[in-house]
């Protein structure tokens, strides 16, 4: 196969993968809100499996760029999920769902492996198994990114959750600088490529993704599309 066709293939996969693993993450947040006693998301739609509901372009955009992603916050009514626990348990939710589907997915995977199913690009059955793997792939990264300890982002969120009470001030100004902290963590990443030659983001997200990849893969992968991106967040 041709590295042109290759790399063609390999974003396109990031296509049917996107389309579940986003909503999955957004529907975990509504599913952990409507456990909680929020029943706005079950009457807001919430439980739809139109991913358009839940797709964010720069969220989409991400995952072609940097193969990590988000998509359109659930909202939810604060007087419902209101305690420190309620908050967190809510938090996990997204990451949890995306998880559990890399899990049940990476062992299918696993053992059709096993039985013969190749996992490879070429135009055979082979390139089933590799669309299956990057749906697995990618529930990993936006599972060990989204618990990154970034303002936006589900990791934060878990903090600011259990520390707010404690400095209200400093979280209230960290919410209003967000868009200036992902601006100085974007040119950090470049940075640390540029003088390093590694990727810091796969440096942070390697303790959450490993071991889940291990887990549901029974070893540790990424993925590349040749001369755009590539993602390994294993330990060496």
């Amino acid at each position: 196969m041709s590295e042109f066709l290759a790399i063609i293939l390999t974003a396109l996969l990031l296509v049917p993968a996107l389309l579940i693993a986003i909503p999955v993450h957004e529907m975990g947040h509504a599913a952990a809100a409507y456990v909680l006693g929020d029943r706005s998301v079950r009457y807001f739609g919430y439980f739809s499996a139109d991913p358009r509901r839940y797709l964010d372009p720069v969220g989409v955009l991400a995952v072609f760029v940097a193969l990590v992603g988000w998509g359109r916050r659930v909202p939810v009514q604060p007087n419902r999920i209101s305690s420190t626990g309620q908050r967190v348990v809510h938090e996990l939710g997204g990451p949890a769902a995306n998880l559990a589907v890399a899990i049940v997915l990476g062992i299918l995977l696993q053992l059709a492996h096993r039985a013969g199913l190749p996992i490879t690009l070429e135009l055979s059955a082979g390139l089933l198994g590799y669309a299956v793997y990057a749906i697995v792939f990618l529930n990993l990264s936006i599972f060990a990114f989204q618990l990154l300890p970034i303002p936006g982002l589900d990791g934060w969120n878990i903090v600011e959750a259990i520390f707010r009470n404690r400095n209200p001030r400093f979280f209230f100004e960290v919410n209003t600088r967000r868009r200036e902290i992902w601006v100085g963590a974007v040119v950090l990443i470049l940075l640390f490529q540029l003088f390093q030659g590694a990727s810091l983001l796969q440096l942070v997200m390697t303790p959450f993704y490993a071991p889940a990849s291990l887990i549901s893969l029974g070893t540790c992968s990424g993925y590349r599309i040749d001369s755009f991106a590539g993602l390994y967040p294993c330990l060496r």
